[in-house]
């Protein structure tokens, strides 16, 4: 199946090297998009394109063509190299972040709570203290993660349990994602990555 590219006004995640930077498609034509950015990425390669559309997530390598500065950001002029595919965003929007989480197993009701170790749109790592029972890998459970001073509940499944003396070692991915949900985490992952690249740069 041919994947299209994005179209004007989707959002897109332009990955340059490490850097992660979203952006908004201002223009499409035959033979690539015009994406406007808030920054200029350092570097402009490896570059590639995430964004998401009905059927999920898709990923094209591109490169370059034009820059110009506008009122907002910049434009980069992007031609795809190859063609666009289904892809995977999850470790293209992921950021080291230590929130407050608190996990409750839907079947046991068992209550764990912790911190995570980093934050993506498909899930969270952390680090989960001891309870009164040990968490269970494929199971379904209630998250609640405080982001921006509130506590929002995320729907997910247990992936990997790790545990030693002191607690485990958990990944978490999240299952139907509101889209609104999906966005705040969005904001909260690009913001880390942006403290992230200010500090590197002091």
């Amino acid at each position: 199946m041919v994947v299209e590219l994005p179209v004007p006004g989707a959002l897109v995640d332009v990955v340059a090297g490490a850097e992660v930077v979203t952006g908004r498609v201002a223009q499409r034509h035959a033979d690539g998009v015009v994406v406007e950015l808030p920054v200029a990425p350092a570097a402009t390669e490896p570059l590639r394109l995430y964004w998401t559309a009905p059927e999920g997530v898709h990923t094209v390598l591109a490169r370059v063509a034009m820059r110009w500065p506008v009122r907002t950001g910049v434009r980069w002029q992007l031609l795809p190299v190859g063609a666009a595919e289904r892809g995977n965003r999850r470790d293209a929007v992921r950021a080291p972040l230590r929130l407050k989480v608190q996990l409750t197993e839907r079947d046991s009701r068992l209550v764990l709570r912790g911190r995570t170790t980093d934050l993506s749109e498909a899930g969270l790592r952390g680090r989960l203290e001891l309870g009164a029972g040990a968490p269970v890998e494929g199971a379904a459970v209630d998250i609640g993660l405080l982001l921006r001073g509130a506590v929002f509940p995320l729907p997910g499944q247990l992936q990997t349990v790790i545990g030693d003396e002191t607690g485990w070692d958990v990944t978490v991915a999240f299952v139907d994602l509101a889209e609104s949900l999906q966005d705040l985490i969005r904001a909260q992952v690009f913001a880390a990555l942006r403290e992230q690249r200010r500090l590197s740069l002091l």
